[in-house]
């Protein structure tokens, strides 16, 4: 099954090293957790390994597949230290107990209002035939949780923290 591509980027009007200070904060990954509504949540700031775990009601799409409820787990390493006024690191988000995951690279470099935080990855769903609907299905949902992490974010920069 052919991966799709999934591009997004955060901007945020402060320098890289108080955004990225922002992105390992479990205070900031608590309150991006909490936006998302989720029915449990979990957060781990483990010296340049940032989790965090949510348990969310299963959309209706995929209901009789996954269950009443999805288990969404987002894993990122960032290298021990920017080049260039650049940190770089990799993500894996992945679905507890089924066949889907989002590998691939963020970037937080200086431009837009102060700093630029991007993902590229690969949404993967690995199940015969429905897996690229699904996969389909899924990118919105990634991206619209980028989109939250874009508004937590600006809160958060915005109240000093």
């Amino acid at each position: 099954m052919a991966p799709m591509q999934i591009h997004a980027t955060n901007d945020f009007a402060a320098p890289v090293d108080r955004v990225f200070e922002m992105l390992t904060d479990r205070v900031f990954l608590r309150a991006v957790c909490l936006a998302t509504d989720p029915l449990d949540h979990e957060v781990s700031v483990t010296g340049l390994r940032t989790s965090t775990r949510r348990v969310m009601p299963t959309p209706s799409v995929v209901k009789r597949l996954a269950g009443p409820t999805l288990t969404i787990v987002d894993d990122i390493t960032w290298d021990a230290a920017a080049v260039d006024g650049v940190r770089r690191g990799r993500t894996l988000v992945s679905v507890e107990g089924m066949p889907a995951d989002v590998v691939g690279t963020v970037t937080l470099a200086p431009g837009g209002r102060g700093s630029l935080l991007n993902y590229v990855g690969e949404l993967t769903v690995r199940v015969p035939v429905l897996g690229p609907g699904l996969a389909r299905q899924a990118a919105p949902a990634l991206l619209e949780a980028l989109e939250v992490q874009q508004k937590v974010g600006d809160e958060f920069l915005a109240g000093g923290n």
